[in-house]
């Protein structure tokens, strides 16, 4: 049992230390964790400057050597990906150490999607969906990052305004990213917090996951995306589901940016 995505206090939006996410993931039969911590560059965004990768480092470093014989811990962060903010992304990334790095998009033209009632009134499927996948594109296109979360994370607050979402209406827009994934030898993550949210299913669903393995995708990631405690390791049996039905034995470790073969 594997959980690679997972979030403390370092991040901005969640309330837990370092330590109780440890302690928790011990408990339950989590072999391995990966925190990763928003990264932001947007002022107004509540993770704005949270992140202070010092501070964090002592953290990871004191819980790694308290549960050195009981739990695996990576390094790495959730970039959230905005176009205009590359310069700054590639420059925080390749000067500080990561076991992974993952790209998340939460804004489309400015509005982050938490913001539902500010981006989706007013808009049909397509003008609401499409705009989420171009960034999702860019950011698997960018060469900078190691995985690509929650693909159809726009799905969350959109089904609350125009019911379940179909991927196969979005099916040239999702393909065209997970190429682009697959192209930059990125790993795509089942993200199992949608369980737990509005959509009741990962990001993204199975047969999103399947179609990645048609086109020869192989790496995989999971995560519960967990901000609490007692969100650790949610849905995690669920993504191993989607893993082997989709004919993918183990989800995808990462070392200092390496997938790990062993």
């Amino acid at each position: 049992m594997i959980d690679y995505h997972v979030h403390s206090i370092h991040s901005g939006d969640s309330p837990a230390r370092v330590r109780e996410m440890c302690l928790r993931a011990v408990e339950i039969g989590i072999s391995e964790i990966c925190f990763t911590e928003h990264l932001d560059f947007t002022p107004t965004d509540i993770s704005y400057g949270s992140f202070v990768y010092n501070d964090w480092i002592k953290d990871i470093a004191s819980a790694r050597e308290e549960f050195s014989d009981r739990l695996t811990i990576r390094m790495g962060v959730e970039v959230d990906f905005q176009q205009k903010y590359i310069p700054q992304i590639e420059d925080f990334v390749s000067s500080r150490e990561f076991d992974y790095v993952l790209a998340s998009a939460h804004y489309v033209n400015g509005v982050l999607l938490e913001n539902h009632k500010d981006y989706f009134p007013g808009k049909n499927t397509r003008d609401a969906y499409a705009p989420y996948f171009e960034v999702a594109l860019g950011a698997a296109e960018a060469g900078i990052f190691d995985a690509l979360a929650h693909l159809d994370l726009c799905k969350r607050y959109g089904v609350l305004y125009f019911g379940c979402f179909g991927s196969e209406d979005f099916q040239s827009e999702i393909e065209a990213v997970i190429r682009a994934v697959i192209k930059s030898n990125m790993a795509l993550e089942i993200n199992t917090s949608g369980l737990r949210q509005a959509p009741g299913e990962t990001y993204p669903c199975q047969n999103v996951i399947n179609r990645y393995v048609e086109l020869g995708g192989r790496l995989i990631t999971i995560g519960s995306d967990a901000h609490t405690p007692e969100q650790l390791g949610y849905g995690l049996i669920d993504a191993q589901s989607i893993l082997a039905q989709a004919g993918i034995a183990e989800p995808a470790r990462f070392h200092k940016r390496k997938v790990i073969t062993e």
